[in-house]
């Protein structure tokens, strides 16, 4: 499938890590490529290697004319698995404000600088999200 993109799968990576501290290379590949944000710590007063972080994560599928999107939103907890869960209300600000700056720079890079559609799947649970104009 990403073979039919403008830019090969490695192209692809170095663009996607460029967009910050998004990209998690370890959970990509051709057909898949995921990024997350432990946007915000459950309690900082655990020892690091046991903090659990309200935030979010992002899968982009490639086909032929750009990438369908999903995400969804919960805690990465210490096992470091995301669970989906309901972001507390004292989190929720700075969790949808790192998604909004992410996807903003996505949308730049895939529609703007790539000229490839970016929409969402079929299997997207959360409302779409809207490129800023």
């Amino acid at each position: 499938m990403s073979d039919q993109l403008p830019l090969s799968h490695g192209r692809l990576k170095t663009r996607f890590t460029a967009l910050g501290p998004y990209f998690r290379e370890g959970g990509s590949h051709t057909e898949r490529y995921f990024f997350d944000s432990l946007s915000v710590c459950v309690d900082a007063n655990k020892d690091p290697e046991a903090r659990e972080f309200w935030g979010w994560w992002f899968e982009l599928t490639p086909h032929s004319d750009g990438f369908e999107y999903r995400y969804g939103f919960g805690l990465y907890d210490k096992k470091g698995d995301w669970v989906a869960k309901p972001i507390p209300r004292d989190a929720q600000e700075a969790v949808d404000k790192t998604l909004t700056h992410f996807y903003a720079k996505l949308c730049s890079l895939v529609e703007d600088e790539l000229n490839l559609v970016l929409s969402p799947s079929h299997a997207l649970t959360e409302p779409e999200l809207a490129c800023s104009e």
